[in-house]
């Protein structure tokens, strides 16, 4: 799975530029950023084929040093939150492979993460300061309707990522 990470994220983490990944299925690729978001550094993880979303709020040092580890993390609650059982997500997981950070994965990946962020800051909802993982704004985000760079049609990205899953053979 490829985790490419927005260049405020790279200078966030003062990080090295990382390379681009190898070319595989952009529904193993997300791409991550950071934003302030309620007051809080938030990490905003973005699926690259079907703008899937699961974000993170209020991460501390210990959790941006295992960043790799809660993106995992956030994507299988994420699926958990949209019904996928245990079985499918670890089917999608291995179909990935193990995460590798690499650079974003384009224009228009990046532009419907962008999208995402900005339909985020129209949500009255406070954030649930008990988690990380942010299921009501995921939720309310992946109903947001959008053309994203895997499909040609508008619709919802919870919608793209169920028709991924089925497109790979991981539901039926």
């Amino acid at each position: 799975m490829q985790l490419g990470i927005t260049i405020p994220l790279q200078k966030y983490l003062k990080m090295k530029v990382p390379f681009y990944g190898e070319p595989i299925d952009l529904f193993f690729c997300w791409e991550l950023h950071v934003i302030k978001y309620q007051g809080k550094n938030t990490l905003v993880v973005v699926n690259a084929n079907n703008r899937f979303i699961v974000l993170l709020v209020g991460m501390k040092a210990a959790d941006w040093k295992e960043l790799s580890t809660r993106v995992e993390e956030a994507i299988e609650l994420g699926m958990l939150g949209e019904g996928y059982t245990k079985e499918q997500i670890d089917s999608y997981f291995n179909l990935a492979g193990d995460s590798v950070i690499t650079k974003t994965h384009g224009r228009k990946p990046v532009a419907g993460l962008n999208k995402a962020i900005d339909y985020l800051y129209y949500i009255a909802d406070p954030i649930d300061s008990d988690c990380l993982y942010q299921q009501i704004h995921c939720k309310i985000i992946n109903r947001d309707i959008c053309s994203p760079i895997g499909f040609e049609e508008y619709g919802y990205p919870v919608e793209f990522f169920k028709k991924d899953m089925e497109r790979l053979g991981i539901i039926t």
